[in-house]
Parts: structure tokens; C-alpha cells; sequence
């Protein structure tokens, strides 16, 4: 087997739901959680269920590769022969809290199975972003019925990526901090799995009231792209003024995403404003977006979850 080769999670940093409604969105890959393939002669109960998965899933994919669209896109055959010696994918990543565990798996059977596969470590043309985001769509469907091939795609490009519409993807690059001021961008441990698509399906149930989706697109949306925007360009200043509202709208708009146990903390960062709270993806569980000024301040606030720093600046 070649040189073992991580695949990072990813946090949907801006976007979640937004997104669902036309706007942009910016993904970045977070190397502390990661999976990878390794051989096993003798698994362990949890890695042997891991290869279980994986002769589930090649199943999925040599049914999928009779599609003429999808046909030829993967060695299936190589595929099994793997998991037939022991092939597991060894993996940190949390399923349930919206960070890519499925997406990392699609993307190490991309990297490892593809034939003719568009490579990683070059500049990407859109046009090549599309069709891989295409192509990882239907490879990750078999996990959640639908997907937008988003999340295996920035963990097979371990790169940020900015989505602006369906068939507009780039590449960007996130703001380096010379000198540090003591803030962060950090994960909130809510110790509790979600649930993405009743969730969804919520959401796109109560776009079917016209008021409730033109307040998405006047000032959901907006506010969305002010924080991609002030964030990649590096503003604290105007970005915290953006988190705020968009926080807020989130509590206003998206009561069944938090966590009861979370509104505390999450109505305390609001009315104190020493942190902001966001959903990270779908929300209802997993991990919660922080932003703050002061991270030390922040964590002794937030001491009852386990609080992970993303960047910081």
C-alpha cells in the first residue's frame, strides 16, 4: 500500500442553509480530525465493522458504475480485493456532527480508486471543480440520500473553498495572522449527535411561506456574504458586527437547529458580546461555531463544553 495519506474533516464555516437558498458559502478542510486507510489481518470489533462498511459501500459503488454517467469513474474490482485483505478506514472523525466523516471516506476512495481522476495538487478550473463536485455528489449519496458533493470535495482538496451558485466554484485562500490578539474561531462540543434531514426538510418546508423566505433572502443571505467577505479579507472589525446579527437571526429563525442546551450560552454570548454563536452545517447537535475577541475569556464562559480553536487571529 502507498504512503499513508490523511483526509482531513471540513467545517462549512458560512452557509449553512443559505446556501439551500442561492447563496454563497465557504468550506474549509480542519486537519485536527482526519481518517485514513490502513490493512488490518486481525481488526478490532469497530475496525472490522469499518471494513464491513466498505464492502457495503463498494456494493453501492459497482451498482452506481453500471450508470453510463458514472461508469469508469472507479476500480471497483482493485476496491474490493482491498477489503477482502482487511482494508479499513481509520477515522477520528465524529459521524453525526457535520464535519465531513462521510466526505472523507468518499475522497480517500476517490484518491485511492479513481481512474483518470482530477488531481488535487493543482490549480482547479472551475469547470473541473464542478464536475468533481458532481462526481462526489453520487458518491456520497449512498450516506445521506442526497448530497451536494461539497464536503468530499474539500476534504479530498484539503483546500477553502467558496461556493457561489451551482456551477461556481474557486479556491480561495484564508487570511494569515502575523501577530496574534488573543481571538478565535472555535468549535463548541454540544456532546450530542444531529439529525440533518429532518432538519432540512424543515427548513425547506417553512420556505414554502413566502414571508418566512423572503427574510432568507433580504437578510439571511446578506448577512451570510458580509461574513465570508469581512473573513477572508481578514476584518475583524466589520466581521464581528455581521456575526452578531447573523447569530441572532439564527436563534429568531432557526429555534429547532440550537440545542436547548446550548440557548443558554448562546442568548449570554449575544446579550454580553464577548462571543458569537453560529451553527456549523445543519446544526440540531454536534458542533456549534464560536467567534470571539478573547478565547481565554470565552472558554471560561463556555467551561461546561469541550471548545476546539479552528484559527486564530
Amino acid at each position: 500500500m502507498p504512503e499513508r495519506k490523511n483526509f482531513y474533516s471540513k467545517i462549512l464555516l458560512f452557509g449553512e442553509y443559505a446556501l439551500m437558498a442561492g447563496s454563497e458559502a465557504l468550506s474549509i478542510p480542519y486537519d485536527s480530525l482526519h481518517g485514513a486507510f490502513a490493512f488490518r489481518r486481525q481488526p478490532a470489533r469497530s475496525e472490522f465493522d469499518s471494513n464491513s462498511h466498505l464492502k457495503k459501500y463498494a456494493g453501492y459503488l459497482r451498482e452506481l458504475s453500471k450508470d453510463e454517467k458514472f461508469s469508469g469513474q472507479l476500480n471497483i474490482s482493485r476496491m474490493e480485493k482491498d477489503i477482502a485483505k482487511g482494508l479499513v478506514f481509520e477515522s477520528n472523525i465524529p459521524p453525526g456532527y457535520g464535519l465531513g466523516s462521510s466526505g472523507a471516506l468518499a475522497a480517500a476512495v476517490y484518491e485511492r480508486y479513481g481512474r483518470d481522476k482530477i488531481p488535487a495538487n493543482t490549480d482547479i478550473s472551475n469547470e473541473k471543480l464542478v464536475a468533481l463536485k458532481q462526481i462526489m455528489a453520487v458518491m456520497e449519496s449512498w450516506f445521506h440520500g442526497k448530497s451536494s458533493g461539497l464536503d468530499p470535495v474539500i476534504c479530498y482538496l484539503q483546500k477553502a473553498v467558496m461556493v457561489a451558485g451551482e456551477n461556481l466554484i474557486k479556491t480561495v485562500e484564508l487570511p494569515q495572522y502575523k501577530k496574534l490578539s488573543g481571538g478565535a474561531v472555535f468549535l463548541l462540543d454540544t456532546g450530542m449527535t444531529g439529525e440533518t434531514q429532518p432538519l432540512v426538510n424543515y427548513f425547506v418546508k417553512q420556505c414554502e411561506n413566502p414571508g418566512f423566505l423572503q427574510k432568507i433572502k433580504t437578510e439571511l443571505i446578506p448577512l451570510n456574504e458580509q461574513c465570508i467577505r469581512s473573513y477572508l479579507s481578514g476584518d475583524m472589525e466589520t466581521l464581528f458586527p455581521y456575526l452578531k446579527k447573523l447569530s441572532a437571526f439564527t436563534l429568531q429563525h432557526f429555534h429547532p437547529m440550537v440545542p436547548e442546551k446550548v440557548l443558554p450560552v448562546w442568548k449570554e454570548g449575544l446579550s454580553g458580546g464577548r462571543y458569537f454563536l453560529k451553527l456549523c452545517g445543519s446544526g440540531g447537535g454536534g458542533m456549534m461555531l464560536g467567534f470571539t475577541r478573547n478565547f481565554e475569556q470565552a472558554k471560561t464562559e463556555l467551561k461546561s463544553f469541550p471548545l476546539k480553536i479552528v484559527q486564530q487571529f
